[in-house]
Formats: C-alpha cells, sequence, structure tokens
C-alpha cells in the first residue's frame, strides 16, 4: 500500500473527497477503470511483484455507493471462480462483534451447500474494541463450514466500522485464496441485516429471515453443570426464569436499577440469571453467571438445556442476546435504550421491543410504546426504563 493510500485511509473525509472525485471522473470519462475505493486493498497482494488475486474488472464484484459514508460491496463467487480457476479457498474476514456475527450465521450454511468442496478460512480481528470482538474466532471454531480460523491484527478507523486495515490478513492468506470481508450493507433501506447479506454473496434471498445458527459441543462442561445443578435447586418452584442482558458493549451502556429490576421479578416469584452485574447477591433467587468461567457458547448452551426445563424468558437491551434469543427461540422483552432508525435490520419475531419512538418499519403489535413517565434520560442519547415498567412490561407481554 502507497503512502498516499496509508494517508487516505486514515482520513475518511479524505476518502470521502477522493472518491467523489474519482467517480466523477470515471463517470464523465467511462473508458477510466473503477476500482474498488483505496480502503478495500482485499483484492491485492502487499508482496511488490505478487498478481492480484483476480482482475479489477467488476467480473466478480459490484461496489454500490451513492457517494454516502456505508458504501457496500456485493460479490459474485460463481464469476470469481469462473474467472479464475486458481481459486482453491475462501478466506472471510471479521472484524465484528458477537452479535454481528450471529446474523450471519445462516449464510454459512448457504454458502458451503453451494460451495461444498471449497474450504472455508476465517480471519478474525485479534483485538476489543467498540466494533470487534476477538470471541468470534471461537464461535467460527465450532461452526462446521469452518475448516480454520486464524487472528490478525486490525486497525479500526475511528469514524466507520467498515474503514479497517486488511494488510495483516493479506499477508497470512495462503496463495489462490479469495479474500472475501464480511460486512453488512447499512442504512433504513435495507430490510433486514440476514438478507442483506444473502443477497451480498448472491445468494437466493428467503422469503423468511432465518434465525441464527447456534452449535453446541456434544460434552456439558463442568461449569455449566455446576450452574445447571444450581439453577434447578432454586427454580423448581417457581413460574419461570428470567435471564437478563442489560449491558451492550457496543453503546458502552449499562443498566442502573439492576437490583430494584430483580427484586420485583423475584417478588413475583420468578428465578433471575443475569449476565449483567448489579444484582442482589446472595439471594437464592438469584444467579449472576461469571462470564470469566463460561464462553459465551457455553451460556448460550446453559440456556438451551434449561430451556428443555423450565418457561424462559429473556429481558435485554438492544446487544447480543437479541440475536441469540431468536436462535434459541426465546421469547424476549427487548429494551430498545436509544432511538436507532435501523432497528428492523436488527429484529426478530421473538422479540417485543418496548421503545420511546414507534418505528414505522416494525410491526406495530410487536412494540410497546414507553411513555414519558416510564424512563429517565441516562445521557443525550440513552434513556433508562425505571424498572416498575419494565416489570410491568414483563408481566402483561409474558404472563398472558
Amino acid at each position: 500500500m502507497s503512502n498516499f493510500q496509508i494517508y487516505l485511509r486514515s482520513h475518511r473525509l479524505l476518502c470521502v473527497c477522493y472518491e467523489i472525485l474519482r467517480w466523477t471522473l470515471h463517470k464523465i470519462c467511462f473508458f477510466i477503470p473503477d476500482p474498488a475505493p483505496v480502503w478495500y486493498g482485499y483484492n491485492k497482494r502487499p508482496t511488490a511483484g505478487q498478481s492480484e488475486t483476480l482482475p479489477l474488472d467488476k467480473s466478480w464484484y459490484q461496489m454500490r455507493r451513492p457517494l454516502y459514508w456505508h458504501e457496500h460491496v456485493y460479490y459474485n463467487l460463481d464469476n470469481a471462480l469462473a474467472v479464475n480457476p486458481q481459486v482453491q479457498g475462501f478466506a472471510f474476514v471479521f472484524f465484528m462483534g458477537i452479535g454481528d456475527y450471529l446474523y450471519t450465521t445462516a449464510v454459512w450454511d448457504a454458502l458451503k451447500e453451494k460451495y461444498p468442496h471449497i474450504p472455508f478460512y476465517a480471519y478474525v480481528g485479534e483485538q476489543f474494541d467498540r466494533n470487534n470482538s476477538p470471541i468470534v474466532g471461537k464461535l467460527l471454531a465450532e461452526n462446521p463450514n469452518f475448516e480454520k480460523v486464524f487472528y490478525f491484527k486490525g486497525m479500526r478507523h475511528p469514524l466507520i466500522w467498515k474503514n479497517y486495515d486488511y494488510s495483516r490478513v493479506l499477508q497470512q492468506v495462503p496463495e489462490h485464496f479469495l479474500v472475501i470481508p464480511v460486512y453488512y450493507d447499512y442504512g433504513i433501506h435495507i430490510t433486514h441485516r440476514v438478507t442483506s447479506l444473502f443477497d451480498t454473496f448472491g445468494l437466493p434471498v428467503p422469503s423468511e429471515v432465518p434465525s441464527p445458527r447456534m452449535y453446541f459441543p456434544q460434552q456439558t462442561a463442568e461449569v455449566v453443570s455446576d450452574y445447571l445443578n444450581t439453577t434447578r435447586a432454586h427454580a423448581k418452584n417457581s413460574p419461570g426464569i428470567v435471564f437478563l442482558q442489560l449491558d451492550s458493549r457496543g453503546s458502552n451502556y449499562v443498566y442502573p436499577h439492576m437490583q430494584a429490576l430483580v427484586q420485583g421479578l423475584i417478588n413475583q416469584g420468578y428465578y433471575v440469571i443475569s449476565v449483567t452485574k448489579g444484582g442482589p447477591l446472595g439471594n437464592p433467587q438469584y444467579l449472576e453467571l461469571d462470564i470469566k468461567k463460561l464462553s459465551i457458547n457455553q451460556t448460550w448452551q446453559f440456556l438451551h438445556i434449561l430451556k428443555a426445563e423450565f418457561p424462559l424468558y429473556v429481558i435485554a437491551v438492544n446487544s447480543v442476546f437479541w440475536a441469540a434469543s431468536a436462535g434459541l427461540e426465546l421469547p424476549n422483552l427487548g429494551l430498545q435504550h436509544w432511538i436507532d432508525k435501523k432497528v428492523h435490520n436488527l429484529w426478530y419475531p421473538n422479540i417485543q421491543v418496548v421503545t420511546n419512538y414507534l418505528y414505522p418499519l416494525l410491526s406495530r403489535e410487536k412494540q410497546l410504546l414507553a411513555p414519558v413517565q416510564s424512563y429517565t434520560r441516562h445521557n443525550k442519547k440513552i434513556i433508562d426504563y425505571k424498572p416498575d415498567w419494565v416489570l410491568k412490561w414483563f408481566l402483561q407481554t409474558f404472563e398472558k
């Protein structure tokens, strides 16, 4: 990568200005080639003199970017294999969080069914930041569609998550592997992340949005068994179990009323399990999972086993467990704690959304409009729902 490209990559506004100029020249002088923007270097090798993996003639990808911040690439893998018969595998690049990964899982089943003899390698960002979690690599290692998982040190752009550094990936990927970053089209016009990703890879878009795929180990780990025994002993006389996830890494949010909400649920007879800290430790009707002892997949396996034995419900802010609850087929009271007009991209039918803003692209019957008196302002963007109101919505939604 040239110093000029590195400079453009690190200054998003310059990237946009450069692309506007290049796009305009291409439209005026149609004979000028129209390659991917400079920050998408995934179709080039970093070693001098080494040929590019595929030609830049758009025979295998299409860039749709009406000069806005979240441009998108659509792939045609059939054409990629046709123009380069030397391709021996697909190297998918992941720079995303756990919830983001869950939305991709149905696509890998479809792609593997279409290309059963092509190995799938996964490359995962190795550092935690607002957009990326290396735990995605552990989930990919348990996904039967992927033969190998590797990690790379990527650089997150401060303004846009798509604009990260692929150069370390290109140094690792074997020769004759096609490098394919995984990301979603982004905007109100997208009906759902999952259907968008099917479209991204040129797959037939399913008529109904498929739920996330969950893969569990055959053996139950000792820590999972211990938590199961504790739960069975204390929840046997309860009307059900309520699982809480009320923090979000993406929005840097932690629900401030854990004690009151948990106590309200316990007063109604429920056994409460939480991955968010702050509940009444020492109460036998409350279990706070130690996520340092449990992997995220073990947490899901724990809930999957409990679901077969108890009525099990989820209360979660918009984060990992919106998608996870759909994969586990659990009813979810989803607390939308900030206004996101793209929330329909993330929604599944098992989620009843509590919101202080009615979303026109979500079914009205799946939204509970929160009155002004039901929440307080956490900051300029985020709100906190009062625990007595959350309890009221939970009871009226699920006890009926």
